[in-house]
């Protein structure tokens, strides 16, 4: 627990509970959050860095599930370019 909380501290500034972070070697992080955490982050989107920011909104309807399978992509796509 105590990991997540400095990593969000250090990234944001602000501690960002109940939220998905994948940070891929090709500079993509993927933020899974809710509505009110991604209008927080909306203006990182758009800016022009090293790194892409990419917001997925939680969802109740199905639990997540379509956040968690573009997730587990990402990670096993990221993962095998490098294998």
């Amino acid at each position: 627990y105590l990991r997540s909380v400095v990593l969000h501290q250090w990234l944001f500034g602000y501690e960002l509970p109940d939220t998905i972070l994948l940070l891929t070697e090709d500079g993509h992080v993927w933020i899974c959050a809710t509505k009110k955490k991604c209008e927080f982050l909306q203006p990182a989107v758009d800016r022009d860095e090293d790194f892409k920011l990419h917001l997925l909104l939680r969802s109740k309807e199905d639990d997540n599930a379509a956040n968690y399978d573009t997730l587990f992509k990402q990670a096993h796509a990221r993962g095998s370019e490098s294998n």
